[in-house]
């Protein structure tokens, strides 16, 4: 069978952006939602860690980005487009030089030229979500639109570097200008780029993080005001459980979080056990241990996962009785319908055709083969990369520009 073809109409480079994002998200490690719960994973990801996403590599960028379009600022353009062409072509001219430092998560590093999602449309978002970006509702291309037309209306635009902005500094050691509250790059930041942060860089960008009206009451900011050995060991999201607070509301999201994981991961077994045809061993494993867990035992039956979708806004009727079906299955003991449950999911989800349990030509199972996701992580792996690049900016070798 021939592989999947997607195309759509290119009608606007925001329109593209959004499609790309999409696609970057599906092909992301533990992306793959074979039962249609990524709006709840998703949900709690926004909640707990946001402004991040499965598709960032280091904090760098961050800055990287603010630092090219506060440079970029400075000159002018015919059109908005020609600030947005320019910015790529900035971008992938950097991909060069953090090759030959041997840099760890350079965006681009692979492809080159050749590079499609940009780091600026990928940490957008953030840049936003910490208010280091002004204007939480402008996407890159209104942005570009919004510099275009002050300019030629010869408006105020911050040049970002001239002596008399030297006053305009902030606690955090952040100029503002008309778009951003960033702190300056060196001259030759260029020249000396690394993916390291200097410790004016991480105190600045744990700051923002921190004080952000949307994400300074978030699981990501409370890390970051912790000693950073008590979280550094920590491997997945279920292990933060001994560091989270007793009480309060980031206890009760936690929670939630974390036991809708424990929730759905019978389901997740279950996919893989009809997949193999109960061969793989792991899968086998996985659901003695799950279906025999004091979770099971105590809690499955009354979890509340209408509360779940009322807390994330959610209105999907599909997805609200298929979690009342799995629940109701596994409180029944019904192992075969759990497994119909699961296999008609899918087909909602995928159509016949396209559903690997109804149709074998989709799949073969393979030893050592894991299907979709396995526990939810809610982009904690991902949102620990951004922290340990922040801590080892703070404490590491950089430590000496405080």
């Amino acid at each position: 069978m021939d592989g999947l073809k997607l195309g759509w109409i290119d009608y606007s480079s925001e329109h593209r952006d959004k499609v790309m994002a999409v696609l970057d998200a599906l092909t992301a490690p533990g992306a793959v939602d074979e039962l249609g719960i990524g709006r709840i994973r998703d949900g709690f990801a926004d909640i707990l860690f946001p402004g991040t996403s499965t598709i960032q590599t280091r904090a760098k960028y961050f800055l990287i980005v603010p630092y090219l379009l506060m440079e970029l600022e400075k000159e002018r353009y015919a059109k908005p487009e020609e600030l947005l062409e320019k910015l790529g072509d900035e971008e992938v001219s950097l991909i060069e030089t953090l090759n030959q430092e041997g840099e760890d998560g350079v965006i681009g590093g692979r492809a080159g030229t050749r590079l499609k999602r940009k780091p600026s449309e990928i940490y957008w978002n953030g840049l936003r979500t910490y208010e280091i970006f002004r204007y939480p509702s402008l996407s890159l291309m209104n942005y570009a639109k919004a510099l275009f037309r002050m300019k030629r209306n010869k408006e105020l635009v911050n040049t970002y570097g001239n002596e008399e902005l030297d006053d305009l500094g902030d606690n955090d050691g952040a100029y503002f200008g008309t778009f951003w509250q960033c702190i300056l790059p060196e001259s030759d930041w260029k020249n000396n780029l690394t993916m390291d942060l200097r410790y004016d860089e991480a105190q600045f960008l744990k700051t923002r993080i921190t004080s952000a009206d949307k994400s300074k009451d978030s699981l990501l900011s409370y890390l970051l005001q912790m000693d950073h050995r008590e979280w550094k060991d920590i491997e997945s999201f279920e292990a933060l459980d001994s560091i989270i607070p007793e009480s309060g509301k980031l206890r009760d999201d936690y929670d939630q979080a974390n036991k809708f994981s424990k929730f759905l991961h019978g389901a997740h077994i279950r996919y893989n056990l009809i997949a193999s045809n109960g061969q793989s061993e792991t899968a086998v494993k996985k659901w003695t241990n799950w279906i025999n867990s004091d979770f099971v035992k105590y809690e499955f039956a009354t979890f509340p996962f209408k509360k779940i979708l009322h807390r994330l806004s959610i209105h999907n009727y599909p997805l609200f009785r298929f979690l009342r079906e799995w629940q109701e299955a596994v409180v029944a003991g019904h192992n075969n319908a759990m497994d119909e449950l699961i296999i008609g999911r899918e087909i909602e989800l995928k159509t016949k055709d396209r559903a690997k349990l109804h149709n074998s030509k989709m799949y073969s199972y393979k030893e050592g083969d894991w299907i979709g996701n396995d526990r939810l992580q809610y982009r904690f792996p991902d949102s620990k990369i951004i922290m340990e690049d922040i801590a080892t900016g703070l404490e590491g070798k950089y430590a000496e520009a405080r």
